[in-house]
């Protein structure tokens, strides 16, 4: 399934104007594109896919646990390739679960939840190694193969939120 994610990132960047090179899977762990401009390597981007989720009711994985995994793995595969962000990071998860959106992926990142009424709720375990989280600029939110949302990381180098912004058109 990790494919369908890949396919669908491949096809959305190239749908705005950007070439996708795939990096060879190594014995290091490396990121899954290098993605380029007109005016050369513009950023890397791992992408994770979340499949669809156990019924398990026994089973104490919560979706904030599955997505931070994906997360921190993503953070070390860009400190092999890029730790002093040269371009910018992103992390692109596409979701398969019908039970997850990218308020999920806010609560994995921050350990706080909305609530339906707009509340925001802190989760005692939930969030992480901030300083970690920095090496990643943007993340995107893929269900199937529709971009549904992203979050922007509040640490970006100055000029890369811009940059991202123009080149993905968000």
């Amino acid at each position: 399934m990790a494919k369908l994610g890949e396919n669908a990132v491949k096809k959305y960047l190239e749908s705005k104007g950007l070439k996708v090179e795939k990096i060879p899977e190594r014995e290091i762990k490396t990121v899954d594109f290098a993605v380029h401009s007109k005016t050369g390597l513009a950023f890397y981007l791992e992408e994770k896919t979340l499949e669809p989720g156990s019924l398990e009711w026994k089973r104490i994985d919560p979706i904030y646990n599955t997505i931070a995994r994906h997360v921190y793995e993503a953070v070390k595969q860009f400190k092999s390739v890029n730790p002093a962000r040269r371009v910018p990071n992103v992390l692109s998860l596409t979701n398969l679960d019908p039970a997850r959106d990218v308020n999920d992926l806010f609560t994995a990142l921050t350990g706080q939840a909305i609530t339906r009424s707009g509340k925001i709720v802190k989760l005692e375990k939930f969030g992480g190694e901030a300083e970690d989280l920095t090496l990643i600029d943007l993340y995107l939110w893929f269900d199937g193969e529709e971009l549904s949302g992203h979050i922007w990381e509040d640490e970006a180098k100055p000029n890369y939120e811009a940059v991202l912004k123009k080149l993905l058109q968000l």
